[in-house]
């Protein structure tokens, strides 16, 4: 029982601590410099998948142009996945600009990338969402890199923005700034995983159709598909998009939820990962993803662990203690869930055990439902502006998001 609790307690202070820290130092021996050559070389693909976005579709249409990238060089692809709101006649407005597939019968954004990218001629694949906007040169900056041809992917900086109305949705911002950071240090070793769905680019020619039959991460897929080719993922934090995180008060934990559920949909195709010959590869999924997927249940065993080993020293006791006062903490945090967000000391807890509460359910589900790809959408604030100079009504500065 003592072996089970420190192996316990020892993977999941390596997953949130040992393996942040050790990325630099591997980074010392491992990363390289990579050449970079002229974008504006390269045919571009802009790929969107969308469902009832009339509320974002015509400004993302507009962010898109405003990119610094030659127009004659770039076609704009959106896929409009059975929408019933004004989202095909808002696109079909900038034909033949913009190319436009509706698609009657919901398929879930896997089947609609799976249509797209075959009519897609571009030699590189710029992935979007409807509601991600983009700063003018984040196009450019995540072309530059496809210069080396070890590179596979591009991952660009999804900046969330909290949308004043919830404690999850500020957890859910201070989270993703630390995870930005991981991946700003995997990249350096060109193993980031798992690309920010936002705003990623890939080589046409590693796209792999993505299973629909499941819920599924498409970017996770994506990503690991360059991977497992043996090409690099690396990530470049100028290439800059940004959303605002959910308008419903649990909208980050539904999202959890899915998420969850469509990795462990989908673990048999990400096992190969593991083998030991991948090396870098293999020590990133496992440190950075698996045991961040089971720790729910780490931190179950850890728990009950903990409390069959109290008359063995007072160790055990302070240790039981502290993970006693950390969900207290959170369940404090659930009850004042309003004024949680103005105050880190219940902020933390509560979002650390939500989302492994999040990360539980998704597990069970996988084992239990079988659905298609389709889910339903978690609703995010009005479209968030970026400040160009084709938009001066803007929230947010460009030197605030590039700093």
């Amino acid at each position: 029982m003592e072996i089970l609790f420190w192996v316990t307690a020892g993977m999941l202070v390596h997953t949130y601590l040992l393996y942040p820290v050790s990325l630099p130092v591997l980074s010392l021996f491992c990363s390289f410099k990579r050449k970079q050559g002229n974008p504006n070389k390269f045919k571009v693909s802009m790929v969107i998948a969308a469902h009832n976005e009339e509320k974002v579709i015509e400004e993302k249409i507009r962010n898109t142009f405003d990119l610094e990238f030659p127009r004659k060089n770039m076609e704009i692809l959106i896929g409009s996945d059975a929408s019933t709101d004004r989202t095909n006649a808002i696109v079909a407005k900038y034909a033949p600009q913009v190319k436009l597939f509706g698609f009657s019968q919901r398929g879930g954004k896997a089947s609609v990338l799976n249509q797209l990218v075959p009519r897609a001629s571009g030699d590189i694949l710029v992935f979007c969402d409807a509601n991600t906007m983009l700063l003018p040169n984040a196009l450019q900056k995540l072309l530059t890199h496809f210069e080396e041809p070890s590179v596979g992917c591009v991952c660009g900086r999804l900046i969330l923005h909290d949308a004043g109305n919830s404690a999850l949705g500020v957890g859910e911002s201070i989270y993703w700034n630390l995870e930005s950071e991981i991946k700003k240090l995997e990249g350096k070793l060109g193993i980031v995983i798992g690309a920010n769905g936002g705003i990623y680019a890939i080589r046409r020619e590693l796209f792999e159709r993505i299973p629909v039959d499941k819920t599924v991460m498409d970017d996770f897929f994506v990503t690991t598909r360059v991977l497992k080719a043996g090409k690099e993922a690396i990530y470049e934090p100028q290439a800059i998009g940004s959303e605002e995180t959910s308008l419903e008060t649990y909208g980050e934990f539904h999202r959890k939820v899915r998420i969850s559920q469509a990795n462990f949909n989908l673990l048999p195709k990400y096992i190969p990962l593991l083998n030991p010959m991948r090396g870098l590869v293999a020590y990133g999924f496992f440190s950075h993803k698996l045991l961040r997927w089971v720790a729910p249940v780490l931190m179950m065993v850890l728990l009950v662990s903990n409390a069959l080993l109290l008359d063995r020293s007072p160790l055990f006791y302070a240790l039981f203690a502290a993970q006693v006062l950390l969900y207290f903490i959170a369940g404090l945090g659930y009850a004042r869930n309003g004024k949680t967000k103005n105050s880190k000391l219940l902020l933390i807890p509560f979002y650390f055990v939500s989302m492994n509460m999040a990360l539980f359910i998704g597990m069970f589900r996988a084992m239990v439902r079988k659905e298609g790809g389709a889910w339903r959408r978690i609703e995010r604030s009005d479209i968030f502006r970026i400040e160009t100079p084709a938009h001066k009504t803007a929230r947010v500065k460009v030197n605030e998001l590039s700093s």
